[in-house]
């Protein structure tokens, strides 16, 4: 098995060469600092740092190999800190990929045209890459700080993305993965149109076609959303399940997820943020032993959700503890007849809501059992016709 490691300096393109690096690692057309394509090498950077100074892509490329591992190294002033593409069972381990591309003013990136698969620049960014380990590593103060696109089975566990402008954690079109234990807080940024406008910032974002991954124990307060699932052209990410995540202290929404289908959201902490969860037009949805407290706005808010299932929520001191209703315009298309219907609210305890416990608007009957209301302005609230946010 090919082994390398660095001897312990500072490396930019005018100190690196590829004769030092010959039969593993070589300076890169692709414009990069080391490009890595051997099956089974070991690289260890041996507390090296790989110092872009702001013009290269990436510093280290890697691509269509396998048996990769990367370890012990700082890696900054990229376009992007670690590339892989192609790549099964990569292993990047107790690596500082932070301090790359992270633009400043940024507004509103597009969800509604083709996602942009070549990503923004950031730490680590994964295309097509399977069965692989991101293990121990800080990725932070970069505009995405772990990108997965068109991934399947990868793992990413202990690492930490705090701090990037735009999303700590991405993932598009990737499916199968875990992400565990992770940190991804204070990833946000705001355009200043209003207080709340984070531009959809995250510290995890999954967006169209991720579907099945299971996403836990993740800290992810202070940041745009804490968890946003999208859904770009109107393609969901379905049956995702995530748990004992903290996604407090949002401006916007401690957790969201939009026109999406079967994901299940079960002891999160959804605190001190604007809405607790925002689930618009999500069906089949489970939100289930999370405890949601002291939001601006609501604890648990859907628009034109069905077959949803709210169980034994801890739900206090927000505007209304549960709000359901269907909004008065169609969002990119007609509806689904079924729009608003179904719902299982059962075994809630919600306390201290300074509207209503309950508000169920425009909606058919929904099976209430078991719910404890206390201290509430009004408990059940049923009110027909349309009504907004």
């Amino acid at each position: 098995m090919p082994y390398f490691s660095l001897t312990p300096d500072r490396y930019t393109k005018d100190s690196i060469g590829s004769q030092d690096f010959q039969g593993l690692i070589k300076t890169s057309a692709e414009d990069c600092l080391m490009e890595v394509s051997t099956d089974g090498l070991q690289l260890d950077l041996g507390g090296a740092v790989l110092d872009g100074e702001g013009s290269l892509n990436s510093g280290v490329y890697v691509h269509d190999c396998q048996d990769v591992t990367i370890k012990n190294g700082m890696v900054k002033g990229f376009y992007f800190g670690i590339r892989a593409v192609n790549v099964d069972r990569l292993r990047i381990e107790n690596c500082i990929v932070s301090d790359n591309h992270n633009p400043k003013d940024v507004g509103w990136l597009p969800d509604t045209v083709e996602p942009e698969e070549q990503g923004f620049g950031g730490g680590i960014y994964l295309f097509r890459v399977t069965d692989s380990i991101l293990d121990g590593n800080r990725t932070n103060g970069n505009f995405n700080g772990i990108s997965l696109v068109r991934c399947e089975r990868n793992q990413l566990k202990g690492n930490n993305a705090s701090h990037c402008a735009n999303v700590g954690i991405h993932l598009l079109g990737s499916s199968d993965n875990l992400i565990e234990r992770n940190q991804a807080d204070h990833c946000i940024r705001y355009t200043g149109r209003f207080w709340c406008d984070t531009a959809d910032s995250a510290g995890i974002l999954l967006e169209e076609h991720s579907h099945h991954n299971r996403i836990v124990d993740n800290s992810l307060r202070y940041s745009g959303d804490g968890l946003f699932i999208r859904a770009n052209n109107r393609h969901g990410c379905n049956h995702n399940y995530v748990a004992r995540n903290d996604g407090s202290f949002s401006p916007n929404n401690a957790f969201e997820a939009v026109f999406s289908q079967g994901n299940v959201f079960e002891e999160n902490v959804a605190d001190f943020s604007n809405y607790g969860f925002w689930l618009g037009f999500s069906t089949d949805t489970v939100v289930s032993a999370n405890r949601i407290r002291s939001n601006r706005m609501d604890g648990i808010a859907i628009d034109s959700g069905s077959r949803n299932q709210l169980l034994d929520n801890e739900i206090d001191g927000n505007r209304s503890g549960i709000r359901l209703w269907c909004g008065s315009a169609e969002v990119g298309g007609s509806r689904d007849k079924d729009t608003a219907a179904g719902y299982h609210i059962l075994r809630n305890r919600i306390s201290n809501s300074r509207e209503c416990a309950l508000l169920l608007a425009g909606h058919e009957p929904a099976l209430l059992e078991g719910n404890v209301y206390h201290s509430n302005r009004r408990d059940v609230v049923r009110e027909t016709g349309t009504v907004n946010p």
